[in-house]
């Protein structure tokens, strides 16, 4: 498996590119009809400068979009937009915390969407984050120095490209 970094455009193609080719991540989204939006949180020390959104939009577990979000964008378009630390993030999406305890807990914040619907979602959110680890995840403190600076490099170079 093809090791990706956390919050980089390589990351959301491969996993579209999984998706489109495994028929069983499909079949374990099926149920899924929601347009989710993440917020990471920036961190410096992790080489995220300013928030990050990234997100995916499904209709009955097909995959409308997968992409980076501006917050305008986010805002206008998603149905949910959810919070937390990129630490957060990460136990999330290495299976080391439920998602569900941890938006009970507050560590993962509901910023639009209603706490009801979110609720009654949230048993089949895992499925979403299952979904987005189709490929191993490097994130930022897994890093050497080396890796880190070139890390926020590229950060900094999808930001602008990225616009505001």
């Amino acid at each position: 498996m093809i090791t990706h970094q956390f919050c980089t455009p390589e990351w959301l193609e491969e996993i579209s590119r999984i998706y489109e080719a495994t028929p069983s991540v499909k079949y374990n989204l099926k149920d899924i009809t929601a347009k989710i939006c993440c917020r990471v949180k920036s961190d410096p020390d992790w080489g995220i400068s300013e928030d990050v959104i990234f997100g995916a939009f499904f209709d009955r577990g097909e995959l409308e979009t997968l992409n980076f979000f501006t917050e305008g964008k986010a805002f206008k378009e998603a149905e949910y937009l959810m919070v937390a630390t990129p630490q957060t993030w990460k136990e999330i999406l290495r299976n080391k915390q439920d998602f569900a305890t941890e938006f009970i807990l507050g560590k993962i914040n509901l910023e639009m969407g209603t706490l009801v619907s979110m609720l009654e979602l949230a048993p089949r959110v895992n499925n979403v984050f299952d979904f987005f680890t189709q490929v191993d995840l490097q994130f930022p403190d897994d890093m050497s120095e080396d890796e880190l600076k070139t890390y926020r490099s590229k950060m900094e170079t999808f930001r602008r490209e990225r616009g505001p």
